[in-house]
């Protein structure tokens, strides 16, 4: 039998056997000396035959009888101290057989019904799978309660009639050190670097700029089931008179980005105003505010990135986060910096007679330029996918274009654009990542970093866009929490495409002829009444690295400096006086302040 067992038994027998013990009068012994005392004190005393009283003999038996009952005082108290633990030992023992009870009726239980028995352990598991949920769920709103606090007491946004604005930007103070003077900002002027031998070539330049610094406004909102969000970011590199709308609107002051957008549950999302080109690589999914944007100090970026920043329209669809799909319609602008050939009475174009004046263009008169601005046809056409199949970021990018001039009583058409391709590796995950692009195609200079020409033209006006071949690649490492570092290399390749004018055999036509004149490219004074430089780019290349340090970030913002080299290189095709080149060491240096 179990110990458990027997405490019921054993209190039974023993309440059985002793039932004056468990009630309030005296115990049965006491009672039993109690009357064999008083028995005694009722017998006779026998006393000797013949004889006188005995006091001693009295004192005696007196002194018998209180020894007797202070003995039987002691067994009452020590029966008293029994009946206590007894009554202890009781509340123990139906304490611990209500508990056996429970046992066997629990394993009964179990006995019967293996199967119910893992229900209850499965509910329990519910049960503590809820309890953890439920706490989690309590660690994140007392999480989400302490941000609030932290917000209210250091906002970073701005709540205005259920609309959030967070303002942003950066203050800085650059400097820019060349060895040959480029007259230019912070922004390079990549292809137009002095070539040997002209007075520039001889010059350094030295300059500190604050036009960089950026300001900022992002504005978020909800509408039924689209998010609703609308951008502003401009800063003060405007470069009137000289603004164009080839790259970007260069106008006074100069709008980077201005656009509003609808995201919807669905995956939709519509995008309207001036951003980044779609042909700009984006590192997560197709997203504006997701951009690769090279991290230089040069606002330039790098020779053989591939950008714009034009007013477009763009419908995006995103499957699952990990294929992505948009189109767009671009602003276009026709690209034709240094064309050797420009006939009579063509128009269409930046450089021709309507392409307009300060006094009667209002584009020029809205930027107060003197540049003119070609007679579009169509937008430009991108289209892109991206794919993130679980390691690196994958995109093909497509670009269509339309070309028109004008000349003599005949408009004339042409076609251009060019396939793509973009992949982020995360070489190291979260500390280096290997970044590789490339375009290539007919008409696409005005995509490129250094701004090449899109098209030349026939001695009949007919429209020829250049073949182009863009490329960049580069490392972007972080090797430390307030250490970023990076390495990035460009090239821009433009074939050649000559052609002789039948009316005049010596005359230079079309992109990188030989008739070219380059005998005055290389010199500091071009001699009384000789000819000026003709030279066209062949090939624009660039190799920078550059480190930004943090020396604090935390509520109040973020306090970096940047350090950059670059060394750029120009060539271009042979003409008569030969294929003039020319080359650039650049040091650039940012200190910036970013709003939290």
């Amino acid at each position: 039998m179990q110990p458990w067992k027997q405490w019921p038994l054993a209190v039974v027998l023993l309440t059985s056997c002793c039932p004056c013990l468990w009630t309030q009068s005296d115990s049965c012994f006491v009672r039993a000396l109690k009357d064999q005392a008083a028995n005694k004190a009722k017998a006779p005393v026998r006393r000797p035959a013949a004889s006188a009283p005995n006091a001693a003999g009295v004192d005696e038996l007196r002194d018998l009888v209180a020894a007797q009952q202070k003995q039987l005082d002691s067994q009452a108290e020590q029966l008293k101290q029994m009946k206590l633990q007894m009554q202890q030992l009781l509340e123990a023992a139906q304490a611990a057989t209500a508990a056996a009870q429970k046992v066997q009726g629990t394993a009964e239980q179990a006995q019967l019904s293996a199967g119910a028995s893992n229900d209850k352990l499965q509910a329990l598991d519910g049960a503590m799978a809820d309890l953890k949920t439920e706490t989690n769920t309590a660690a994140q709103a007392m999480q989400a309660s302490t941000k609030a606090i932290a917000e209210l007491a250091h906002p970073t946004t701005l709540h205005y009639k259920g609309i959030t604005l967070s303002p942003g930007g950066f203050l800085t103070a650059d400097t820019i050190v060349r060895t040959r003077n480029e007259n230019a900002d912070v922004t390079s002027s990549f292809s137009l670097l002095p070539f040997d031998g002209v007075a520039n070539s001889h010059l350094s330049e030295f300059r500190a700029s604050a036009r960089a610094s950026r300001i900022s406004l992002l504005l978020e909102g909800a509408a039924g089931n689209a998010k609703l969000t609308g951008y502003y970011e401009l800063d003060f590199l405007a470069q009137a008179p000289t603004a164009n709308q080839v790259q970007t609107n260069s106008f006074s002051p100069r709008q980077r980005q201005l656009w509003a957008q609808a995201a919807f549950s669905n995956g939709l999302t519509v995008t309207a105003g001036q951003y980044w080109s779609l042909l700009t690589t984006d590192r997560k999914g197709i997203a504006n505010r997701a951009e690769l944007i090279p991290n230089t100090v040069d606002g330039s970026y790098v020779v053989g990135y591939n950008f714009t920043r034009q007013t477009a329209f763009r419908v995006t669809e995103n499957f699952n986060d990990r294929l992505w799909a948009a189109f767009e319609l671009a602003n276009p602008e026709t690209n034709q910096p240094n064309a050797s050939f420009v006939p009579a009475n063509l128009f269409g174009f930046n450089n021709s007679p309507n392409a307009g004046s300060p006094n009667g263009s209002t584009l020029n008169f809205l930027s107060g330029s003197t540049n003119g601005f070609s007679t579009n046809l169509a937008p430009d056409l991108l289209g892109k996918l991206a794919w993130e199949p679980g390691w690196g970021h994958y995109e093909l990018k497509a670009l269509g274009r339309f070309f028109r001039d004008r000349i003599n009583g005949q408009t004339n058409h042409a076609y251009g654009g060019g396939l793509g391709a973009a992949a982020i590796l995360p070489v190291v995950a979260k500390k280096e990542d290997f970044i590789i692009e490339g375009l290539a195609g007919n008409g696409i200079g005005r995509y490129g970093a250094a701004n090449g020409s899109d098209i030349t033209l026939r001695p009949d006006g007919w429209i020829i866009p250049i073949h182009a071949i863009h490329i960049m690649s580069g490392l972007e490492l972080h090797p430390r929490a307030k250490l970023d570092a990076y390495l990035y290399g460009g090239d821009e390749y433009y074939r050649r495409a000559a052609y002789v004018d039948p009316t005049n055999p010596a005359k230079p036509a079309g992109y990188g002829s030989s008739l070219v004149v380059n005998t005055n490219c290389q010199v500091e004074v071009v001699p009384a009444g000789g000819a000026a430089c003709g030279a066209q780019n062949k090939n624009v290349w660039e190799v920078t690295g550059g480190v930004w340090y943090r020396a604090y970030k935390g509520p109040f913002g973020t306090l970096q400096y940047g350090a950059q080299y670059e060394f750029l290189h120009r060539s271009t095709w042979s003409g008569v006086g030969g294929a003039p080149q020319g080359s650039d060491s650049v040091v650039l240096s940012s200190f910036r302040y970013l709003l939290p």
